[in-house]
């Protein structure tokens, strides 16, 4: 009877260690999944940029600008709650090769989103995606 008095605090202190380490688990897998969502977002509105910036303006025939291509992923990524700067936007146009005399241009749009961990004692970190696609002229 001694022996199991003593053991109150014992048990106590083990659920506590217990919770402790399955309420940093419950909030790692909730963070796991913000990053993931947080990438996915940034992915498809780098696509989305590659995408506009790739096909030229049928009025006029020409790319858009680089703000244009900007504003539109910056707008993308607003709809999915990820406030990123213009600053972590940046779009390129490169020409790779020549085919028949046509140039074959790239345009490759990248995306920096920051991301901060809620619960863990983790700093801040950055998810970086791109996308490029082959513009549409000539």
């Amino acid at each position: 009877m001694k022996s199991r008095k003593s053991e109150r605090g014992a048990t106590l202190v083990e659920a506590a260690l217990t919770l402790l380490l399955f309420f940093w688990l419950i909030l790692g897998i909730w963070n796991f999944g913000r990053v993931y969502h947080v990438y996915q977002i940034a992915t498809n509105a780098a696509r989305e940029g590659a995408r506009f910036s790739a096909a030229p303006d049928p009025a006029t025939g020409t790319l858009p600008s680089v703000t244009d291509v900007q504003n539109r992923v910056q707008s993308f990524l607003a709809l999915g709650s990820v406030p990123v700067a213009t600053d972590n936007i940046s779009v390129t146009q490169t020409t790779t090769a020549t085919v028949n005399s046509v140039p074959i241009t790239f345009t490759t749009v990248h995306v920096t989103a920051p991301f901060e961990f809620h619960g863990l004692p983790f700093g801040p970190i950055n998810v970086n995606t791109e996308a490029r696609m082959r513009n549409e002229t000539n």
